[in-house]
């Protein structure tokens, strides 16, 4: 594990069991986002008719609670949460079973970005997925641009990645002055839409790319202080 994964992985741990409380405005945003945007990430769901009766995987990487997978369970046969975070397994299993859905959302952990793949994540169990979520988690990486062609490794072809995100934040020097913790975990902060479009089209996903801002601020709590940042969603295909 690298150091800037370790640093993630420990920072994570420490947030997880209050991640709730700090971040419950920020979660009602991005279920009701992501529930407005279904259709528009893709339109094969359990619920709809090119979808109905057959299997359709999720990959939640960097999964942290599960709130993605929580959300797109109902229309899902299978969402697997990773995650280099044990304290947030340890939620993100929680609340899958708090919601019913345990039979058929999991997690572990897991770092798909490290040098060596470890075997248990090279089990065919974990390719070929119809969608692939990165929420909130690719700022943290250190190399967006790995990061992104690992996960579309995941995919099967025609397969869709969804990346849910900030947009680039103007006051970055003084969120280091306040919260150097929190910023040692960034690698980047925030994307433009023509940044995400070379990203994806880097990563092999060429196919059906759109990016839309989401008008209503993010609002969440870091160190007791009141934080708000503006999220867009990322859509593109496997080609």
């Amino acid at each position: 594990m690298s150091h800037f994964t370790e640093a993630n992985r420990h920072y994570f741990d420490e947030k997880a069991t209050h991640y709730k409380t700090d971040f419950a405005e920020a979660t009602q945003l991005l279920i009701s986002e992501i529930e407005a945007r279904r259709q528009w990430i893709g339109p094969k769901w359990t619920d709809t008719e090119s979808g109905r009766g057959q299997d359709i995987t999720l990959l939640d990487y960097a999964c942290g609670p599960g709130t993605v997978s929580n959300t797109l369970a109902p229309f899902v046969t299978k969402a697997v949460g990773i995650d280099v975070s044990d304290n947030m397994i340890s939620e993100f299993n929680k609340n899958a079973r708090e919601a019913g859905v345990a039979e058929k959302m999991v997690g572990f952990k897991g770092d798909l970005l490290a040098d060596t793949i470890s075997d248990e994540l090279r089990g065919p169990n974990l390719f070929n997925f119809d969608i692939v979520v990165v929420s909130l988690a690719l700022h943290h990486f250190p190399d967006p641009d790995f990061a992104l062609k690992r996960v579309a490794d995941r995919l099967k072809k025609g397969g869709i990645l969804l990346i849910i995100d900030f947009l680039p934040d103007e006051h970055t020097h003084a969120f280091h002055k306040d919260h150097p913790e929190a910023a040692a975990t960034i690698g980047k902060h925030g994307f433009t839409r023509d940044e995400m479009k070379k990203l994806c089209e880097d990563a092999g996903l060429g196919a059906a790319f759109d990016y839309q801002v989401v008008e209503k601020p993010m609002k969440f709590v870091l160190k007791g202080k009141d934080q708000q940042r503006t999220l867009f969603f990322a859509r593109a295909c496997r080609t």
